[in-house]
């Protein structure tokens, strides 16, 4: 079981977490082999370390986006998880996931930037579920990697689930549905280079929708980072998906 730790965890703390350890030790998600720390992945299982991958923007109109990235595959173990975090709402799925994200990915070539903005949940889904899942995520590593952590981006519609839909059903359902927080917000982003942070990246529809609320509010740039795509794998038609598991891929 995990607990977030404080910056400075106190006796208190520690004590709590070496009791939490003995009645639930640490297991790697793959093998359950038992493991040091909570999260963690043995060095069998789990993708290996690499670079940063380039999404795949060419082509799919996205007109917006700078750039983008993505760390892992859809598949596998990290797809499981990811599922239950998101649709099970298994707070619990995201503590091996941030640990590939710190440990399996050279971060040597991430550029500084001036802002990390999550994309936002509607607020009847994020009451629904608890917690947005890319904020789960994302900003452990966003705050120790000294990156400004700002949630400026808000729904300002609820929208269909994506994954019920064709690609241009999909362009229609989440044209406009993004805002900034606040009237004013503009300077929050004004100039600034951002990176937008997802779960998944499918179709980059989404993404793009967002980084045009930053741009039309002055950011120079907006870059976007996903943490899983399957996207190179999935080729869209004008009609529902036939596979179920595009109801996972929904961004």
């Amino acid at each position: 079981m995990l607990v977030f730790a404080p910056k400075k965890p106190s006796f208190c703390w520690r004590w709590l977490q070496a009791c939490l350890d003995w009645i639930y030790p640490p297991r790697c998600p793959v093998c359950r082999r038992f493991m040091d720390v909570h999260g963690q992945w043995c060095p069998d299982c789990g993708p290996e370390a690499g670079p940063l991958r380039t999404l795949p923007l060419t082509g799919r109109r996205l007109e917006v986006l700078n750039a983008g990235y993505y760390l892992f595959a859809y598949e596998g173990t990290v797809r499981s998880l990811l599922r239950r975090l998101k649709f099970q709402s298994q707070r619990g799925a995201a503590a091996p996931l941030r640990w590939l994200l710190i440990q399996r990915v050279h971060w040597q070539e991430m550029p500084r930037y001036d802002l990390v903005v999550p994309v936002p949940l509607h607020p009847e889904r994020l009451a629904e579920r608890g917690f947005n899942q890319t904020e789960l995520l994302f900003r452990p590593w966003a705050d120790a990697s000294g990156f400004c952590w700002q949630e400026c981006l808000s729904r300002s519609r609820a929208t269909q689930p994506q994954w019920q839909l064709s690609l241009e059903q999909r362009r229609q359902n989440i044209k406009d549905a993004f805002c900034l927080t606040r009237p004013g917000g503009t300077k929050a982003v004004e100039s600034k280079h951002i990176l937008l942070v997802d779960d998944i990246f499918t179709t980059g529809l989404t993404m793009d929708q967002c980084a045009a609320v930053l741009k039309q509010a002055g950011a120079a740039s907006v870059t976007g980072l996903a943490f899983a795509s399957g996207a190179e794998n999935i080729t869209f038609r004008l009609s529902l998906p036939d596979s179920r598991d595009s109801q996972h891929l929904s961004t």
